[in-house]
C-alpha cells in the first residue's frame, strides 16, 4: 500500500446514479456497498478514495469500479461504494460521487479472506488520507 503522504490525487468529473440492489457480497463481508446503476468510462476500474454526496450530507468512503474478477468473468463492469460509518438505507436514492484519489488497481483474488484482508486495507487507507489531509469538503458537490 502505498504511503500516504504520497497520494495519488486524480481530477475526475461527479459521477452518480441510482443506488440498486447487487449481490449482498459487501454487506456479508462486513463491508455493505451502494451499487450505482451505471458505470461511467471516464474512470479506470480500480478503488479509489471517494465522497458521496446524499441530499445535503457529505461522506467519505472507497469506490470499487470494475468487473469483480475474484467472483468470476460472467460480471458487467459495476460501480459500488462503501461509506465510512453510514447506516440507513439508499436503494432507489440518486447519489453524487467524486474520486478523489486511487488506491489501486482492481485485481483477483485467490481467496474471500485474501479479498477481505485487501478490503481492510484500502478501508484503513482511505480513511487515514481523508485524515491527514483533511479532504473532507463540508459543501455541496456541484
Amino acid at each position: 500500500m502505498a504511503d500516504v503522504q504520497y497520494v495519488q490525487w486524480i481530477s475526475k468529473p461527479a459521477m452518480g446514479g441510482e443506488v440498486v440492489h447487487g449481490m449482498k457480497t459487501g454487506r456479508k463481508l462486513g463491508f455493505p456497498t451502494a451499487n450505482l446503476s451505471q458505470s461511467p468510462d471516464s474512470i479506470e476500474n480500480g478503488v479509489y478514495g471517494v465522497q458521496v454526496q446524499i441530499e445535503d450530507e457529505l461522506l467519505n468512503g472507497v469506490m470499487n469500479i470494475g468487473v469483480k474478477p475474484t467472483f468470476g468473468s460472467r460480471f458487467e463492469r459495476i460501480t459500488e461504494i462503501h461509506l465510512f460509518d453510514f447506516q440507513g438505507d439508499l436503494y432507489g436514492k440518486k447519489i453524487q460521487c467524486v474520486p478523489l484519489f486511487r488506491i489501486r488497481d482492481e485485481q483477483k483474488f485467490s481467496s474471500f479472506h485474501s479479498l477481505l484482508q485487501q478490503i481492510k486495507e484500502d478501508v484503513n487507507y482511505a480513511r487515514t488520507v481523508f485524515s491527514r489531509h483533511g479532504a473532507v469538503q463540508r459543501q455541496r458537490i456541484s
